[in-house]
């Protein structure tokens, strides 16, 4: 078999559910965020928000308004998926999921990046892949215009849908 390796880096661990996204998706993204429900506690992570809340915040729990930036517990993703589509505004990334929260999403979705896994930060799974496929989701026409600027970059293999007129 020849081409591109599917799987280039190690799989992290699972003794944190935190994983900080990499400063490459915020730079090619250019946008300001108004919130980030699921920063992690201990700070460390580049995600450009006005205000973040953590797990100590209970972050789920509170009320979320503007352009919201999610990248939730992937371990318990659907409850966070659920509250950010409800909430409408802003971009999530998280596990390809065959359930129903993620048929809800991607239906909700304006434009979806559907990519290779990557490589998150964090101090004790620096340089390992998520193991799973994932996905960007941009809700509103400003996330939806990042989106297109972050798959557009060249930075990251993906493939870009959009919801068809039709299927709005």
């Amino acid at each position: 078999m020849t081409g591109t390796p599917l799987l280039t880096t190690p799989v992290q661990g699972t003794a944190s559910d935190e994983r900080y996204t990499p400063a490459w998706v915020f730079d090619g993204l250019g946008v300001t965020f108004d919130l980030d429900p699921a920063s992690p506690v201990d700070g460390g992570d580049v995600v450009p928000a006005a205000h973040k809340l953590t797990r100590l915040d209970d972050g789920l729990a509170c009320d979320w308004a503007g352009l919201v930036w999610l990248n939730p517990p992937f371990s318990a993703a659907a409850p966070w998926a659920d509250k950010w589509r409800a909430q409408g505004g802003g971009i999530f990334l998280g596990p390809i999921a065959n359930s129903r929260w993620w048929i809800d999403l991607a239906g909700a979705a304006d434009l979806l990046w559907l990519c290779r896994d990557f490589a998150f930060t964090h101090p004790t799974h620096a340089g390992r892949r998520s193991s799973m496929p994932l996905a960007f989701v941009a809700m509103g026409v400003e996330s939806a215009a990042a989106l297109t600027r972050l798959a557009a970059s060249g930075v990251h293999p993906g493939v870009l849908v959009q919801r068809t007129e039709e299927a709005r």
